[in-house]
Protein backbone atom coordinates (compact mmCIF):
# COMPACT_ATOMS: atom_id res chain seq x y z
CA UNK A 1 0.00 0.00 0.00
CA UNK A 2 1.51 3.23 1.34
CA UNK A 3 5.06 3.50 2.17
CA UNK A 4 5.76 4.84 5.92
CA UNK A 5 6.48 8.79 5.43
CA UNK A 6 10.32 9.70 5.02
CA UNK A 7 11.54 12.42 8.43
CA UNK A 8 12.66 15.15 6.27
CA UNK A 9 16.35 15.72 7.81
CA UNK A 10 16.32 18.98 9.70
CA UNK A 11 18.40 21.95 7.96
CA UNK A 12 20.19 23.10 10.99
CA UNK A 13 21.71 18.97 11.18
CA UNK A 14 22.47 19.45 7.20
CA UNK A 15 24.17 22.56 7.85
CA UNK A 16 26.34 20.90 11.05
CA UNK A 17 27.56 17.82 8.58
CA UNK A 18 28.32 19.65 6.12
CA UNK A 19 30.77 21.80 8.11
CA UNK A 20 32.01 18.90 9.94
CA UNK A 21 32.63 16.82 6.98
CA UNK A 22 34.17 20.18 4.51
CA UNK A 23 36.58 20.47 8.07
CA UNK A 24 36.37 24.20 9.06
CA UNK A 25 39.41 25.06 7.68
CA UNK A 26 39.75 28.19 10.46
CA UNK A 27 40.35 27.29 14.23
CA UNK A 28 38.94 29.93 16.67
CA UNK A 29 41.34 32.42 17.87
CA UNK A 30 43.06 31.99 21.41
CA UNK A 31 40.68 33.58 23.88
CA UNK A 32 43.27 35.45 24.89
CA UNK A 33 44.03 37.13 22.18
CA UNK A 34 40.21 37.37 20.83
CA UNK A 35 39.93 41.00 21.11
CA UNK A 36 42.44 44.12 21.58
CA UNK A 37 41.75 44.33 25.24
CA UNK A 38 41.72 41.10 25.97
CA UNK A 39 45.69 40.80 24.25
CA UNK A 40 46.21 44.16 26.45
CA UNK A 41 44.65 41.87 29.45
CA UNK A 42 46.72 39.26 29.02
CA UNK A 43 50.28 41.08 28.16
CA UNK A 44 49.43 42.90 31.98
CA UNK A 45 48.17 39.25 33.21
CA UNK A 46 51.96 38.19 32.26
CA UNK A 47 53.61 40.46 34.48
CA UNK A 48 50.94 39.99 37.42
CA UNK A 49 49.56 43.61 37.20
CA UNK A 50 45.59 42.18 36.23
CA UNK A 51 44.47 42.58 40.03
CA UNK A 52 46.88 45.89 40.36
CA UNK A 53 45.09 48.92 40.57
CA UNK A 54 46.11 51.39 37.88
CA UNK A 55 46.88 54.20 40.60
CA UNK A 56 49.56 51.73 42.26
CA UNK A 57 50.71 50.81 38.49
CA UNK A 58 51.03 54.71 38.03
CA UNK A 59 52.95 55.07 41.75
CA UNK A 60 55.05 51.98 40.74
CA UNK A 61 56.05 53.71 37.38
CA UNK A 62 56.31 57.77 38.95
CA UNK A 63 58.99 55.61 41.49
CA UNK A 64 60.36 53.61 38.43
CA UNK A 65 59.93 50.29 40.27
CA UNK A 66 60.78 47.63 37.37
CA UNK A 67 57.33 45.03 36.76
CA UNK A 68 58.89 41.42 37.38
CA UNK A 69 57.38 39.34 34.06
CA UNK A 70 56.20 36.07 35.57
CA UNK A 71 55.13 34.53 32.36
CA UNK A 72 57.39 34.92 29.29
CA UNK A 73 56.15 32.65 27.26
CA UNK A 74 52.38 34.20 26.85
CA UNK A 75 54.38 37.52 27.04
CA UNK A 76 56.19 36.36 23.67
CA UNK A 77 53.03 34.84 22.49
CA UNK A 78 51.16 39.15 22.75
CA UNK A 79 53.58 40.40 19.89
CA UNK A 80 53.54 39.69 15.71
CA UNK A 81 57.47 38.96 16.33
CA UNK A 82 59.68 39.46 18.97
CA UNK A 83 63.83 39.27 17.46
CA UNK A 84 66.74 40.28 20.38
CA UNK A 85 67.13 42.97 22.42
CA UNK A 86 65.65 45.70 20.60
CA UNK A 87 62.28 43.81 21.03
CA UNK A 88 62.96 44.01 24.57
CA UNK A 89 63.55 47.59 24.84
CA UNK A 90 60.48 48.32 22.68
CA UNK A 91 57.98 45.82 24.62
CA UNK A 92 59.17 47.86 27.65
CA UNK A 93 58.02 50.60 25.93
CA UNK A 94 54.70 49.37 25.00
CA UNK A 95 54.01 47.36 28.61
CA UNK A 96 54.48 50.64 30.32
CA UNK A 97 52.48 52.97 27.86
CA UNK A 98 49.43 50.23 28.75
CA UNK A 99 50.27 49.55 32.03
CA UNK A 100 49.84 53.49 32.79
CA UNK A 101 46.73 53.84 31.18
CA UNK A 102 45.11 50.79 31.11
CA UNK A 103 41.80 52.17 32.77
CA UNK A 104 41.20 54.50 29.96
CA UNK A 105 42.37 52.71 26.88
CA UNK A 106 40.32 53.64 23.71
CA UNK A 107 40.61 50.99 20.86
CA UNK A 108 39.96 51.59 16.70
CA UNK A 109 39.50 48.97 14.62
CA UNK A 110 40.27 49.45 10.60
CA UNK A 111 39.78 45.76 9.05
CA UNK A 112 42.82 43.70 10.35
CA UNK A 113 44.29 46.49 11.95
CA UNK A 114 43.71 48.06 15.41
CA UNK A 115 44.69 51.42 16.83
CA UNK A 116 44.97 51.18 20.71
CA UNK A 117 45.69 53.95 22.51
CA UNK A 118 46.53 54.07 26.54
CA UNK A 119 46.81 57.92 26.68
CA UNK A 120 46.26 60.51 23.71
CA UNK A 121 50.21 60.69 22.69
CA UNK A 122 50.75 57.07 22.66
CA UNK A 123 49.09 54.56 20.19
CA UNK A 124 49.78 50.73 20.23
CA UNK A 125 49.18 48.94 16.96
CA UNK A 126 47.65 45.38 16.90
CA UNK A 127 47.34 43.03 13.55
CA UNK A 128 44.59 40.32 13.57
CA UNK A 129 46.50 37.37 13.05
CA UNK A 130 45.26 33.38 12.68
CA UNK A 131 46.03 33.32 16.92
CA UNK A 132 44.29 36.48 17.44
CA UNK A 133 45.00 40.23 17.87
CA UNK A 134 49.11 40.84 18.28
CA UNK A 135 51.14 44.12 19.46
CA UNK A 136 53.27 44.93 16.31
CA UNK A 137 56.13 46.76 18.44
CA UNK A 138 58.10 48.48 15.32
CA UNK A 139 54.50 50.38 14.63
CA UNK A 140 53.65 50.73 18.13
CA UNK A 141 56.46 52.93 19.49
CA UNK A 142 57.29 56.04 17.57
CA UNK A 143 60.40 56.69 14.94
CA UNK A 144 62.37 58.89 17.63
CA UNK A 145 62.10 56.13 20.68
CA UNK A 146 62.95 53.30 18.13
CA UNK A 147 66.06 55.76 16.96
CA UNK A 148 67.07 56.13 20.78
CA UNK A 149 66.89 52.04 21.51
CA UNK A 150 68.76 51.45 18.48
CA UNK A 151 71.79 53.94 19.18
CA UNK A 152 71.70 52.30 23.02
CA UNK A 153 71.59 48.48 21.54
CA UNK A 154 74.44 49.48 19.09
CA UNK A 155 76.65 51.44 21.65
CA UNK A 156 75.90 48.26 24.05
CA UNK A 157 77.05 46.19 21.34
CA UNK A 158 80.47 48.07 20.65
CA UNK A 159 81.39 47.93 24.36
CA UNK A 160 81.29 44.26 24.19
CA UNK A 161 83.43 43.95 21.73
Amino acid sequence: MFAPARRAVPPLAVWLALGLSMGCSSSAPDPRFATPNKTVETLLGAYGLDGVSQEEIQRRLRARQPFRLHDPATFHACFTSFEGEVSEAYSGFVVGALAAGRDDIRVTIIDDVAHVFPTSRVRVVMKRTDAGWKIDLEQSVPAEIRTQFQDIARRAEKAHR
